[in-house]
């Protein structure tokens, strides 16, 4: 979707524009060169998370001197200097979308904030991008996806209802969790009004006839007034659209009201960030939560009869045998639909990455691809934590505690009557199955 707002802006200007998407495809690094060759590209821009690095290079390395190599992203926007040393020409920092269209139309490097490059063998970085009006932007250009973005190859976890789309409402989050990199979108909340969100959603149903929307904001529901707002606008359309939160919504933004109206707007699925069930590693986090405000916004979803999955990290700064118990027991007691659990990892960018750096504290992964939070492995120790072993060994238990409860079981299996919950539970079987037997080789 970041391609996609970035290539809307540029066609909007006139600037001829494609994306290959490369993951999706699955290409390799030469396929991905010789496209664009073929298209006589100028300009080619990789957007980098940190697992993509590697392969990144590996483009950047095969293509002709001629295209201007632009990399962006969270990867590059922590670590520019790494991405210039690695051979692209520009990195863009931040957001990208009129980063781009100035180096699309042609400004001199010295002219364009935003943006770090090599001068004379230095690195140059010029001075930040101040955020963007996210109700300035067009919306995204989906038509350059893959079968126009809405079907297959692209899906989330839990879609149930084809075709779907992704909508971005609000760029930013306040809040200051330490794993999290908020280099891109900052900590200001920007927020697009309830009518350019009805506007994308009208376009998106008369258009391509969506049956699902799933919003992936940081935090959709920071001005909940605003989110019932946009939960009303659905619901007098009628659309009969289904709505899920996948990204998480916070626990302390919700009330009766705000679950009555997503209901009626279509909303039958909302994930919690719920992260931790020790109390004091939410503290440390620091999360601004706590666990009693989690249990009664739990509470209240389920009375809504929307489903409700919580996200729990395991390993987190600070976590002992102890702590990471205690989130195991908490997911069991809050009864969710679907508990996800996975394991901390450091990103470059991260608060996490600095404080472990800072206090003595070792990163195992050495790879790029290996910075992965599902590939079920210990990444780091630091002095008065969980081993990296012990971590692994938590993350086992708790999908074996949770999952492999009679209970659980039991108000589940209803799930296998319906074809399309079938597919959904036998995927999130074979994922929990495939933890038990991953071993991390250290």
């Amino acid at each position: 979707m970041g391609l996609a707002y970035i290539a809307a802006v540029l066609e909007k200007n006139n600037v001829p524009v494609k994306i290959l998407d490369a993951n999706a495809l699955n290409l390799s690094s030469d396929e991905v060169v010789f496209e664009a060759k073929n298209w006589q590209a100028d300009i080619i821009g990789v957007s980098v998370m940190t697992p993509g690095h590697d392969f990144a290079i590996d483009v950047v390395k095969k293509l002709p001197k001629n295209i201007l190599s632009v990399v962006g992203g969270p990867q590059a926007t922590a670590l520019p200097d790494q991405l210039l040393k690695d051979g692209f020409k520009v990195v863009t920092r931040g957001e990208g979308e009129f980063t781009m269209l100035d180096l699309a139309t042609g400004k001199k490097n010295e002219e364009i904030s935003g943006i770090s490059y090599l001068k004379n063998d230095q690195v140059v970085q010029n001075d930040s991008r101040a955020l963007l009006d996210p109700n300035d932007l067009p919306f995204p250009a989906r038509h350059l996806l893959i079968n126009n973005g809405m079907d297959y190859p692209y899906y989330s976890g839990g879609t149930q209802y084809f075709p779907w789309a992704r909508i971005t409402s609000s760029r930013g989050c306040p809040y200051d969790c330490n794993y999290c990199n908020k280099l891109i979108f900052g900590r200001q909340m920007r927020f697009r009004t309830p009518e350019n969100v009805m506007a994308e959603i009208d376009f998106l149903v008369e258009k391509y006839g969506i049956k699902e929307i799933m919003f992936s904001d940081d935090c959709f529901n920071f001005d909940i007034e605003r989110a019932k707002r946009i939960f009303d606008a659905i619901a007098a359309r009628d659309y009969k659209i289904h709505i899920r939160f996948s990204n998480g919504l916070r626990a302390d933004k919700i009330d009766e009201e705000f679950l009555k109206k997503a209901k009626k707007a279509g909303c039958y699925y909302i994930a919690f960030g719920i992260e931790s069930g020790s109390q004091e590693i939410l503290n440390k986090i620091p999360k601004g939560i706590t666990l009693d405000t989690i249990r009664k916004a739990v509470v209240m979803t389920k009375r809504a009869k929307i489903h409700v999955t919580g996200f729990f990290i395991i390993g987190l700064l600070w976590d002992t045998c102890e702590t990471m118990q205690k989130t195991i027991d908490f997911a069991k007691e809050l009864d969710l639909d679907v508990a996800s659990f996975t394991i901390a990892v450091p990103y470059p960018g991260t608060r996490m990455w600095n404080i472990i750096k800072e206090q003595n504290g070792e990163i195992f992964l050495k790879k790029w691809q290996d910075f992965h939070h599902t590939a079920g492995r210990g990444t780091f120790c630091m002095p008065g934590m969980a081993t990296p072993q012990e971590i692994e060994n938590m993350y086992k238990m708790a999908h074996r505690e949770y999952y492999f409860r009679l209970s659980y079981i039991l108000r589940h299996a209803s799930k296998f009557l319906s074809w399309r919950k079938f597919k959904l539970g036998t995927r999130g079987l074979k994922a929990i199955l495939y933890t038990q037997k991953n071993k991390l080789d250290f």
